[in-house]
C-alpha cells in the first residue's frame, strides 16, 4: 500500500509539473571547447572546421566558465569561433554570436585564445608584445612634426579696404560708374580703393606688430560686379575671378605684385596669396531661369553615350569619359556670347567641367557639388580641372608667393586636395622653396572635421575656427576647462607630417567678423579683446591678426556681420562703418586708422616682439600646468625643444584677480616676468609655484635653467587602447606618463607578426596621444601598438598594447551606450567642451531623475541667445528639435548669464529650458 501511495504521489507531482512548468535544471558547463575554423590545419588538425580536433582543443583555466589554449599562428587571413561538446549544436562566435570571428596577422605570432562561456566571447591575446625596451624602439623615435617655413605670425589684410597708394587704379581701368567698375568708396559692398602700393607703404606698420607673414586677399583679375538675387555687388574682396593669369586691374599690375614682395622680403615677411579653388565668377546660365539644387539621386551625372556615372567613384581618375553639356548634367549649362572666352586660363570656359547642379544648400551632397551663391562651381573631380589647377599655381610659385591660404576647401573632393597639394608641394621643393607653406578654410568649428584635411593631404594647416570659438568663449568669461577640453583634441592632428603646432589660429576675419563684435555687450571690452589676443598669440599655432584689430575695430551697425567687419583703415566714407565704435568706446569717424598707440596696437606689438625673441613661445611645445574649473586661470608651458627653457602662460577671464598654485617642469627653477603684471617666482622642490594673475588678463614668466632631467628613467603603460579592445574610425592611441617631467613620446603600429613598426607620430602634449586611421584595414585585423618616451635626460621608457579593428578581442561586452542624452548646441564651448555641436561632450549629459525626466543645471554660460538639440548616445542618428520633433529645427533660449537648466522628457521628447 505504501508503495502505491507514493507512485500516486510521483504521478500527482509530475502533472502538477507539466502543468506549470518544470523547474529548470542547473546550468552545467561545457565538458569541452574547441577553436574551430579555417585555421586548424596550421595548428595541426587533419582539416578545418573539425569540432572534435584535440589540438585545437582550449583548457579550464580554474576560473568558472573560463577556457584557454596556446597556439602559434602563421600569417594569414582566418576565420573561427568555438564549439562546444565537440559538436555543432552549440557553437560561439563573433561578439557570442553565431557569425564567424575574423583574424588578420602578418606574420607569425605566438597568442593565447581564451573563452568565457558567461558571455560565449572569445578573446585574443599575442604573447611576444614587446616589454619596457627593445632593438626595434630606435627607429620608431622622432620629432614633433613641425612644417617647414611655420612658427609664422600673420597678418590678413583685405587689401581693397587697407590702404590707398595709387588712386589712379580704383575704377579698375573700366568706366567710373560703379555697376561697370565696381568701384564705390560710399558703398560697404563696392571697391573703396586700396591696393597693393599701399600695402608696401604701410609695410613698416605692419612689420612693428611683429608680423612675419601677410595673408592678402585673392589678387587675381575678377569680374568687377555681380548681381547676387536682387543685388548688385563688388569683388572688392577678390572671391569672383575671372582670370587666373593675371592681377586685378583694381589693386595694381603685376610689376606691382613683384615690388610689394621684394618690398616684404626685405623685412623678413612673406607674401601669401588667397586663392579660390572651388568655384569661379558667374559667368554660366541655366537654361529656363531655375537654378534649384538637383540630387544626384534625382537626376545623375552621364556620360556622352548616356551611361550613368559616379564622379565620387572616379574622382581624378585618368579615364574620366567625356561628357556633352547638352545631356551629362542635370541642367542645361548657357554661357552667353560676350562671356565665352572671359575666363583665364581657357581650359576654365569648358562648361563640361562644372558640376551644373544648382545653387548650394549647404547640407548633404550640395556641400560639394552645388554653386556657392551662385557662382560657377567647378568639377574638381575632373582630371583636367586638376592638371589646370596644379598648372595655373605652379607658375605663380615661380613668381615669387611665399604661399596660399585656400578658400572654401571643405567645398571641394578631398582627391582633389590630395593630388593637387602633393604636386604643388612638390614643385615648390623642386625649385628650392622648401619652405612653401599652404592652409585651407575649413569653415567647421569641429577639431573631428577639421583634422582630416591636415592628416591627409599636404596642405600643411587649416584656419582653427575651433579655436576661434573657444577664444571667444573663453574671452567672455566662460569655465577654463573648456580650454583645456579644446586643446585636448590637438591629438587628432598629429601625425609624423602635420601637428596642431601648423594651425592658423585667429579670433577675427573677414566671415565671421571681429572679436569686438563677436564678445557681444560684455563689461571690460578692451581688457577681453585683448585677452583673446593675446590666447591666440601666446598658444599653439600660427596666429592670425586680422587688419584693424590693432585700433580697436568692432563692427555693428545696420549691416551683415562679415561686412561689418570689413572697414576701411584709411579714411573712410563709409557712413556706417565712420559711425561704428572703437573697443574704446569712441567712434572710428572718418580718418586714417594707423596709429601706433592705437587701441591694442602697443599691445600687440609687444607680444609679437615677445614671440620673435622666445622662440618657445612660437614653436615650442604646450604643456597644460593648471586649468580652474569655472572662470578663472588657465596656465601652460611653452618649451623649445633645442633650449628646453620653460616660459610659463596663465591667463585669467575672471572679473577679479586669481592666485593658482600648480607644478612646473623646472624643480628649484627662478622664474622672471617677460610680459604682463606678476612677481617673479621660485619654484619649490617639487616644482610648484604660486602665481597671481590680475583680472583679464595674461602673465608670461621665463625659468632661469632648463626643464629638470630626471635620474631615471619612468615606467610608462599605453592607456588606450587597452588591451585587445576594438578599433574603430580614428582610433585614439596614448601613453600614461609623468606630467610633470619634459618628454617627447613617439607612436607606433603594427599588424601582429609583422617585424617593423609603422609609424603614428610624436607627441609633446600634456597627455601625449595621436590617433591610428584603421578604417581602411579589415574587420579583426590584431594590430600592436608601442609608445616610447625620451625624457630631458634621454632616458626611454617603452611600453605596448594591441586591439582589433572593429570588434574586441579581450572578452568584455561593450555598453551599447542606452541612457545617454546630450545637448549639443552653440552653448556647449561654455560648458567645458572642446567646440559647439559636440554631440559626445560628456560636460553636456543630462542626468535622469526620479521622475523618469532627464535635466541638469549648467553654470558658467555667458549672457547670450543659445540654440541646441536633445541627441541620444553620443550620436545624431537620434536627435530632437522643436517640439519634440526628430531631426527638428533647433532649440533656443535666452539667458543673462546665470544658472542654465535643460529638461528633457523621453515620452514626449520635448525639451524646456529654465534660466535665472
Amino acid at each position: 500500500m505504501r508503495l502505491g501511495r507514493w507512485v500516486s504521489l510521483l504521478l500527482i507531482l509530475a502533472l502538477v509539473a507539466g502543468w506549470f512548468g518544470a523547474a529548470p535544471a542547473a546550468a552545467e558547463g561545457p565538458s569541452a571547447v574547441t577553436l574551430v575554423g579555417d585555421l586548424q590545419t596550421e595548428l595541426g588538425c587533419a582539416k578545418d572546421w573539425d569540432p572534435a580536433c584535440p589540438q585545437s582543443e582550449l583548457k579550464p583555466t580554474g576560473e568558472p566558465g573560463r577556457w584557454a589554449a596556446e597556439f602559434t599562428l602563421p600569417a594569414g587571413t582566418y576565420a573561427y569561433k568555438v564549439a562546444i561538446d565537440h559538436g555543432w549544436e552549440i557553437s560561439w562566435g563573433l561578439n557570442g554570436g553565431p557569425e564567424n570571428v575574423p583574424l588578420t596577422i602578418a606574420g607569425e605570432v605566438r597568442l593565447t585564445v581564451r573563452y568565457d562561456d558567461a558571455v560565449h566571447r572569445i578573446g585574443i591575446t599575442p604573447l611576444d608584445l614587446p616589454g619596457d625596451h627593445d632593438p626595434g624602439d630606435g627607429g620608431l623615435v622622432g620629432e614633433p612634426a613641425r612644417a617647414p617655413g611655420t612658427g609664422q605670425q600673420f597678418y590678413f589684410a583685405l587689401t581693397d579696404r587697407f590702404a590707398d597708394g595709387d588712386p589712379a587704379n580704383n575704377t579698375g581701368g573700366r568706366k567710373p560708374d560703379k555697376l561697370s567698375s565696381g568701384y564705390d568708396p560710399a558703398d560697404p559692398n563696392f571697391y573703396h580703393g586700396g591696393d597693393l602700393a599701399g600695402l608696401e607703404s604701410k609695410l613698416d606698420y605692419i612689420a612693428s606688430l611683429g608680423t612675419t607673414a601677410i595673408w592678402i586677399t585673392p589678387p587675381f583679375g575678377n569680374l568687377p560686379v555681380q548681381t547676387v538675387g536682387e543685388l548688385s555687388l563688388g569683388s572688392y574682396h577678390g572671391y569672383w575671378t575671372l582670370d587666373l593669369t593675371a592681377i586685378d586691374a583694381h589693386l595694381g599690375t603685376e610689376q606691382g605684385m613683384r615690388r610689394l614682395i621684394k618690398s616684404a622680403h626685405a623685412r623678413g615677411i612673406k607674401i601669401y596669396f588667397d586663392i579660390e579653388i572651388n568655384t569661379t565668377a558667374d559667368v554660366i546660365r541655366y537654361a529656363g531661369g531655375k537654378s534649384d539644387y538637383v540630387p544626384i539621386a534625382d537626376d545623375p551625372y552621364t556620360d556622352r553615350q548616356g551611361k550613368v556615372i559616379d564622379i565620387a567613384a572616379i574622382a581624378g581618375s585618368a579615364d574620366f569619359p567625356p561628357l556633352d553639356p547638352k545631356t551629362s548634367f542635370p541642367y542645361l549649362p548657357e554661357v552667353p556670347a560676350a562671356q565665352r572666352n572671359a575666363k583665364k586660363p581657357h581650359w576654365l570656359n569648358d562648361p563640361r567641367l562644372y558640376h551644373n547642379r544648382g545653387d548650394s544648400t549647404f547640407t548633404g551632397e550640395s556641400v560639394t557639388y552645388g554653386d556657392f551663391f551662385g557662382l560657377d562651381d567647378l568639377m574638381t573631380e575632373h582630371p583636367k580641372v586638376v592638371r589646370g589647377y596644379i598648372d595655373v599655381y605652379r607658375k605663380w610659385i615661380d613668381f615669387g608667393v611665399d604661399g596660399f591660404r585656400i578658400d572654401t576647401v571643405k567645398h571641394v573632393n578631398v582627391e582633389f586636395w590630395q593630388q593637387w597639394s602633393t604636386a604643388i608641394m612638390k614643385h615648390a621643393r623642386a625649385i628650392g622653396n622648401d619652405d612653401f607653406f599652404m592652409f585651407g578654410e575649413v569653415f567647421d568649428g569641429d577639431p573631428k572635421n577639421l583634422a582630416p584635411y591636415v592628416r591627409d593631404t599636404e596642405l600643411g594647416g587649416v584656419l582653427d575656427f575651433a579655436f576661434a570659438g573657444n577664444a571667444v568663449n573663453f574671452a567672455k568669461g566662460t569655465t577654463a576647462r573648456g580650454l583645456a577640453a579644446f586643446f585636448a583634441t590637438d591629438d587628432l592632428y598629429t601625425t609624423p607630417h602635420s601637428s596642431a603646432a601648423n594651425l592658423e589660429t585667429f579670433v577675427s576675419n573677414h566671415d565671421i567678423g571681429r572679436i569686438g563684435q563677436l564678445l557681444g555687450d560684455v563689461d571690460r571690452l578692451k581688457d577681453r579683446d585683448r585677452l583673446a589676443h593675446e590666447l591666440m598669440l601666446l598658444s599653439r599655432g600660427q596666429p592670425v591678426l586680422y587688419y584693424g584689430d590693432e585700433q580697436g575695430f568692432t563692427g555693428g551697425g545696420d549691416l551683415w556681420t562679415d561686412v561689418a567687419g570689413r572697414q576701411d583703415l584709411f579714411a573712410t566714407q563709409v557712413e556706417a562703418y565712420a559711425q561704428q565704435k572703437l573697443i574704446t568706446g569712441e567712434p572710428v569717424g572718418k580718418r586714417d586708422r594707423y596709429d601706433t598707440d592705437g587701441a591694442l596696437y602697443a599691445d600687440l606689438a609687444a607680444l609679437g616682439k615677445l614671440r620673435a625673441e622666445h622662440p618657445a613661445l612660437a614653436t615650442g611645445a604646450q604643456r597644460e600646468r593648471f586649468a580652474d574649473d569655472g572662470p578663472g586661470v588657465y596656465a601652460f608651458s611653452r618649451v623649445d625643444r633645442d633650449h628646453r627653457v620653460e616660459h610659463l602662460v596663465a591667463l585669467n577671464n575672471a572679473p577679479e584677480p586669481r592666485t593658482v598654485t600648480f607644478r612646473t617642469l623646472t624643480p628649484g627653477g627662478r622664474f622672471s616676468l617677460l610680459y604682463g603684471d606678476a612677481e617673479p617666482v621660485t619654484a619649490s622642490a617639487d616644482g610648484s609655484v604660486t602665481i597671481t594673475v590680475p583680472a583679464l588678463a595674461t602673465v608670461v614668466l621665463r625659468a632661469d635653467r632648463k626643464v629638470a632631467a630626471p635620474e631615471t628613467a619612468q615606467s610608462i603603460k599605453v592607456g588606450a587602447p587597452t588591451p585587445g579592445a576594438a578599433l574603430a574610425g580614428l582610433a585614439p592611441v596614448a601613453a600614461s606618463v609623468d606630467r610633470d617631467r619634459w618628454q617627447e613620446t613617439s607612436f607606433g603600429w603594427r599588424v601582429a607578426g609583422a617585424k617593423a613598426w609603422q609609424p603614428l607620430g610624436t607627441s609633446d602634449l600634456t597627455a601625449p596621444s595621436v590617433r591610428h586611421d584603421v578604417g581602411e584595414l579589415d574587420p579583426g585585423t590584431l594590430i600592436e601598438y608601442r609608445a616610447v618616451t625620451v625624457d630631458a635626460a634621454g632616458h626611454r621608457s617603452a611600453a605596448s598594447s594591441y586591439g582589433s579593428v572593429g570588434f574586441a578581442v579581450d572578452l568584455s561586452v561593450p555598453d551599447p551606450g542606452d541612457g545617454i542624452v546630450t545637448v549639443p548646441g552653440t552653448h556647449n564651448a561654455a560648458m567645458g567642451c572642446a567646440s559647439d555641436w559636440q554631440v559626445d561632450c560628456t560636460a553636456a549629459r543630462l542626468e535622469l531623475g526620479d521622475d523618469g525626466t532627464w535635466s541638469k543645471t549648467f553654470t558658467g554660460i555667458p549672457a547670450g541667445s543659445y540654440e541646441y538639440k536633445i541627441a541620444l548616445n553620443n550620436s545624431w542618428e537620434e536627435n530632437y528639435g522643436e517640439g519634440g520633433v526628430r531631426d527638428g529645427p533647433n532649440l533656443t533660449y535666452t539667458t543673462s548669464g546665470g544658472p542654465v537648466t535643460i529638461f528633457y522628457d523621453p515620452e514626449t521628447h520635448l525639451s524646456r529650458v529654465e534660466t535665472s
